[in-house]
C-alpha cells in the first residue's frame, strides 16, 4: 500500500485537495445560507406572533371599551399602547410601534416616540406594504441603521382596529329607523344614546385610514449561533485542508524520499560496479581501522574473500607489509605513498606489486580512513626486462653486424692463401693437413658470421596457410636417423582443428627442426619426445616435451639471448634465432624445464583466417 501510495503523483492529490477545498467552500456556504435561512424563519414567526398578540390583544380591548362606552371619544390608539407596552416586555424586542401610512407614530414601546416620525428607510420600507395591495402581506428586512440596539430584525403588516365585518356587525347601518323595522333593538337604543353619530363617523375615519405594525426584534442570539456555526464550519474546513495539505506535503515528501532512496541504490550499485570493476586491487579502511571495502582484483592478489574480510582488522588477514604501509598512511594525511614489493601467491607465483595509500579525508579536513591501492606490474616488469634485453640485443646485433662485415674480407682473403699454401703441399704431408685445418676453421668462422648477419637481419616473411601436421612430420623426418640412433622415441598427436596456421613455412622448419635437435641432443641416453597440438583462445599451441637432461636454473631466464649454449660445438644463436621467427611471427616461445627431468617447449602461432 505505502508503495502505491508513493507511486501516486503529489499533483493528483492536490488537485484532490483542492476539489476537497471547493467541496467545503460549498459546504459551508450553504450551511451558512441554510442557518441564515432559519434564523430568519424563526424571527419572522417571532415577529409574526407578537402581531397577532397586539392585533388580537388590542381588539379585544376595543370590543369590550365599545361595548361600554365609556368615552364620548373613541381613543383606539391607547388600547393599542396598552398590548403594545405589555409585549415589548418580552426579551428580544428592541420596540413595537404603530404608526399610519404618512410615518406618525400613534403607539410605540417607547412613549418618547409617540407623535414622531419615521425615518426615511423605514418609510420607505413600509410603503412597500402599499405597493403590495395584498391584505394580510408581511414585509421583514435586517436593519443596519438602529444605531442604538445595533441591527435588528424588523417585521411589518397591515394593521385593522376591527375587521369589516365585525364593524358591519356594530355599525348602526341597516334600514328603518326604529325597533320592528328590520333593525334590532339595541341598535335603536345606541341611536337614542347622545354621541353616537360622532363614534360611527370616527370608527368609519379609522377604518378608511391603513396602518402598520411594525416590530423590530434582537437577532443578536441568533446571530451568535450562526456565527458559533459558521466558526465550527470554517474550523472543520481549515482542519480538512491541512489534513489534505498534510497529505499532500507528506506524499510529496514520501516520494522525495523514496527518490532519494532510489538515487542512493543507483548511486551505490555504481559504486559497487566501479570498484569491482577497476583494473586494480583495493582496499579501503574506515577511521577504526576495519576494512569496508575489498574489490575482486584484491581478492585474487592477496587470495581472500570479501565475507572473511570486509568488518575486521587489517593485522588479522593482510600481510605485515600492507598493515605496515596502511598504518604508515593513517599518520600521513597528505599525500599517497608509493611502494613496490614482491608477494607469493596461493598458487606460488610471485607477483611484483606497486602499492598506493593514502588518506581519505572530509571537507573538514578529518580522516575518515585509508585507501589502498593495489596494482600487479609482474607483466610490466618482465615486459621491462624484455625491453631491456631487446635493446640490449639490438645493440649487439648492430654490433655484430658491423664487426661481421669487417671481418669478412680479411677471412676471405685468409681462405684464398690458405688454400693457395695447401695446393703446394704434397697430399700426406703434415703442412698440408695444417693447411687443410686453417681453411675448414675459416669455413666454420665465416658460417658463424653469416649466421650472426642472419640474426641481426630483419627477415622477410612469405606467410600463407600452411599445415602445421605438414611441417611437423616433415622436421620428425629430418632428425628420424639421429633419434633413432640415440634411442628416442617419437610421439605426435595433432588436432584436426589447429591443423592450419597463418606462417612462413621455410621458418616453421626451422624453428621446429632446431627445437627436435636441441631436445634430441638433451638426451643422449636415449628418451622420449612427445609432440602435441591444441587451441588456447584463438590461437595454436605446440607443446615439444622431452625427458633430456634439462637446464640450471640460473641459465633458464638467459636461454633465448644470443650465443648462450650448454653445448660445446655450439654457437648459441639457435634458440634465439627460434624466438626471433616465432616473434616476427606475432607470437611466441615459452620454454620450462627441471634439471635431470626434461624440457617443455610451448610454441604460441597464430590461426588461419580467412582475413589473414
Amino acid at each position: 500500500m505505502k508503495v502505491r501510495l508513493a507511486n501516486v503523483s503529489p499533483w493528483i492529490l492536490a488537485a484532490a485537495c483542492s476539489l476537497l477545498a471547493v467541496i467545503i467552500g460549498v459546504f459551508a456556504v450553504n450551511n451558512y445560507r441554510r442557518e441564515k435561512q432559519l434564523m430568519t424563519e424563526v424571527l419572522l414567526q417571532k415577529g409574526l406572533t407578537i402581531i397577532r398578540f397586539v392585533n388580537s390583544g388590542s381588539r379585544t380591548t376595543f370590543r369590550g371599551n365599545t361595548r361600554a362606552f365609556a368615552d364620548e371619544n373613541l381613543q383606539w390608539t391607547e388600547y393599542v399602547q396598552q398590548v403594545i407596552e405589555q409585549t415589548s416586555e418580552q426579551p428580544g424586542v428592541h420596540f413595537v410601534l404603530l404608526a399610519d401610512r404618512k410615518g406618525n407614530i400613534l403607539a410605540g414601546s417607547e412613549t418618547k416616540q409617540i407623535g414622531d416620525t419615521l425615518n426615511p428607510q423605514t418609510k420607505a420600507f413600509i410603503k412597500n406594504l402599499e405597493q403590495e395591495g395584498i391584505p394580510g402581506h408581511t414585509l421583514f428586512r435586517f436593519n443596519p441603521h438602529d444605531t442604538e440596539n445595533g441591527i435588528g430584525f424588523q417585521v411589518a403588516a397591515h394593521y385593522t382596529p376591527l375587521p369589516p365585518r365585525e364593524v358591519m356587525e356594530r355599525m348602526p347601518m341597516m334600514q328603518g329607523q326604529g325597533p320592528g323595522r328590520g333593525r334590532p333593538m339595541m341598535e335603536h337604543m345606541l341611536e337614542m344614546r347622545q354621541g353616537f353619530q360622532q363614534w360611527r363617523e370616527a370608527i368609519e375615519r379609522v377604518q378608511a385610514e391603513k396602518y402598520v405594525l411594525l416590530v423590530e426584534l434582537d437577532p443578536e442570539p441568533f446571530n451568535t449561533a450562526v456565527k458559533r456555526q459558521l466558526l465550527q464550519i470554517v474550523i472543520l474546513s481549515v482542519v480538512l485542508l491541512l489534513v489534505g495539505i498534510g497529505g499532500w506535503l507528506s506524499l510529496l515528501t514520501l516520494q522525495g524520499y523514496k527518490g532519494s532512496q532510489s538515487r542512493l541504490r543507483r548511486m551505490r550499485a555504481f559504486n559497487d560496479l566501479l570498484v569491482s570493476s577497476l583494473p586494480v586491487g583495493l582496499v579501503a579502511t574506515d577511521n577504526a581501522g576495519n576494512i569496508q571495502i575489498i574489490n575482486r582484483v584484491a581478492e585474487e592478489i592477496l587470495g581472500l574473500s570479501e565475507n572473511l574480510t570486509v568488518g575486521r582488522s587489517p593485522t588479522e588477514v593482510l600481510p605485515a607489509r600492507f598493515v605496515e604501509i596502511i598504518g604508515q598512511s593513517e599518520a600521513q594525511t597528505t599525500d599517497p605513498s608509493r611502494h613496490e614489493l614482491n608477494l607469493q601467491g596461493n598458487d606460488g607465483r610471485m607477483r611484483a606489486l606497486l602499492l598506493v595509500a593514502l588518506s581519505v579525508v572530509d571537507s573538514d579536513g578529518r580522516y575518515v580512513g585509508t585507501m589502498l591501492l593495489i596494482q600487479d606490474v609482474s607483466e610490466v616488469k618482465k615486459l621491462e626486462e624484455e625491453l631491456k634485453r631487446n635493446e640490449r640485443l639490438a645493440a649487439l646485433g648492430e654490433m655484430a653486424a658491423g664487426v661481421a662485415h669487417e671481418l669478412r674480407n680479411p677471412l676471405s682473403s685468409i681462405k684464398g692463401l690458405a688454400v693457395l699454401l695447401r695446393s703446394r703441399f704434397t697430399a700426406a704431408s703434415a703442412d698440408r693437413e695444417a693447411a687443410d685445418i686453417l681453411v675448414g676453421e675459416v669455413e666454420r668462422l665465416n658460417r658463424s658470421i653469416s649466421e650472426l648477419l642472419d640474426y641481426a637481419r630483419p627477415d622477410r616473411l612469405e606467410k600463407t596457410k600452411v599445415s602445421l601436421a605438414e611441417v611437423l612430420h616433415k622436421a620428425i623426418s629430418l632428425v628420424r636417423v639421429d633419434a633413432d640412433a640415440t634411442g628416442i622415441s617419437i610421439s605426435m598427436s595433432c588436432n584436426a582443428e589447429t591443423d592450419e596456421v597463418h606462417a612462413d613455412q621455410d621458418k616453421l622448419n626451422q624453428v621446429f627442426l632446431n627445437l627436435f635437435l636441441n631436445a634430441i641432443q638433451a638426451m643422449k641416453n636415449g628418451g622420449q619426445l612427445n609432440i602435441s597440438t591444441s587451441l588456447e583462445d584463438e590461437k595454436v599451441v605446440c607443446l615439444v616435451e622431452d625427458t633430456g637432461c634439462g637446464i640450471d636454473v640460473e641459465l633458464l631466464p638467459r636461454v633465448f639471448d644470443p650465443y648462450v649454449t650448454t653445448k660445446s660445438d655450439g654457437t648459441g644463436l639457435g634458440l634465439s634465432m627460434s624466438v626471433k621467427i616465432i616473434e616476427e611471427h606475432q607470437g611466441k616461445i615459452e620454454i620450462k624445464s627441471v634439471k635431470d627431468q626434461g624440457t617443455r617447449v610451448k610454441v604460441i602461432l597464430p590461426k588461419w583466417r580467412a582475413d589473414s
